[in-house]
């Protein structure tokens, strides 16, 4: 395969780097390298508008890269980012937010995309996630190496807590090869893992939560800005008479709302989810708020929703979006703001479009730093009626 020497111009979607050839065609290049660097780069593909490569060495690197603290940096593809400071990273994330979001847009609603941004950094930069995914072969947790199925045996992550760092090591020798997720608890340190019947506990001190999740069920690794995400929600929700919560998990969101809105309804999907949901609010005598474990495709769901009436909805979708289930949303009776948290700003704005497309606009964002020194981020859209005055009753 040939090779290129490369200058890096700039950081695209799923933390790439763009640089050209001296014709001008575009090349993209895994992650691990950043503007201004020049590299020595491997071509992989050659299409017709542009080339795929991986990077090989680097010529001349950028004043800010630093000695990565990981000796298997090399070859895991969790955390390309922490080549550089963690300020870097956020600047680096707030540029490729603000450009993504026009782009995925398109030129017809670029303009919707608000100028500035608020950005909430993450309060730790290493050790900070409490749920994890590991590989587990021959007794021993691993990693996946960057863009393949190679496992790298990894007997610790520096993104993961200690006590969860720590019981990844003690666990994987009794449980069964394959992927495997363990979560911590940041209450009691308790570790679980997957299929395990036992809850968590999950800490909301500033509304006298305790959350339950199954490690079976997703919730936001970096426990202490997710603390403040909730803040985020719950603020722009408080007054409303009517407040729902879709994909609403074990209550991240629905829980925190009841406290200060009229009446909450939470639909979650996972069985397991929505229990824990149930069982947290009637621990604290939380008696506004409604948990239904409905796939949120069914029609019972769309029925539920409309016949509560909701004035604001939280959204929290998976990575890959919503899709055309959520179209319908748009048009419900009396709704007044929608808050859509998302962990891909792509996907989300192709799920936004038919909203502004019926009269809604893009009042408000905000990053989350919820994935140091990786290219993730969290991201929340406030959306209202574009001739509303909306606001709590």
């Amino acid at each position: 395969m040939s090779e290129l020497v490369l200058d890096v111009e700039r950081l695209i979607w799923r933390g790439r780097a763009l640089a050209r050839e001296d014709t001008g065609r575009v090349v993209l290049l895994q992650p691990g390298v950043f503007p201004g660097e020049r590299v020595r780069a491997r071509v992989t593909a050659s299409k017709k508008d542009h080339v795929q490569a991986e990077w090989v060495e680097i010529l001349e690197p950028s004043p800010k890269r630093r000695p990565h603290p990981c000796s298997l940096s090399d070859r895991c593809g969790g955390c390309r980012f922490g080549h550089i400071p963690q300020r870097e990273q956020l600047e680096q994330k707030h540029g490729l937010f603000l450009s993504e979001m026009r782009r995925s847009l398109g030129k017809k609603w670029a303009g919707q995309a608000p100028e500035r941004t608020a950005v909430y950094p993450s309060p730790a930069g290493w050790r900070y996630r409490w749920r994890g995914q590991v590989e587990v072969a021959d007794g021993a947790p691993h990693l996946k190496a960057l863009g393949s199925h190679e496992l790298v045996r990894c007997p610790d992550c520096l993104l993961f807590s200690r006590p969860l760092a720590a019981g990844m090591r003690r666990m994987s020798p009794d449980l069964a090869d394959g992927r495997r997720t363990l979560a911590a608890s940041p209450e009691d340190v308790a570790l679980r893992a997957d299929g395990d019947s036992e809850r968590l506990i999950l800490p909301l001190p500033e509304y006298g939560l305790q959350l339950l999740p199954g490690a079976d069920s997703f919730f936001q690794a970096n426990w202490r800005l997710n603390r403040e995400l909730v803040g985020f929600v719950e603020q722009r929700t408080a007054g409303f008479a009517r407040v729902a919560d879709l994909y609403a998990g074990a209550g991240n969101f629905a829980l925190p709302c009841a406290t200060s809105a009229g009446r909450v309804l939470a639909l979650e999907g996972e069985q397991g989810a929505a229990e824990g949901a149930m069982r947290a609010a009637e621990a604290i005598g939380l008696d506004n708020v409604r948990v239904r474990g409905l796939d949120l495709a069914a029609r019972e769901s769309a029925c539920e929703l409309r016949d509560f009436g909701p004035q604001a909805l939280v959204l929290d979708p998976p990575r890959a979006g919503g899709g055309k289930r959520l179209r319908s949303l748009r048009d419900l009776p009396g709704l007044e703001r929608l808050i859509w948290v998302s962990c891909d700003v792509v996907n989300t704005c192709r799920d936004l479009i038919p909203f502004l497309e019926a009269g809604w606009r893009i009042r408000e964002t905000a990053l989350f730093d919820m994935f140091p020194q990786t290219w993730h981020m969290e991201s929340v859209f406030v959306l209202e009626p574009e001739d509303s005055g909306s606001g709590p009753d």
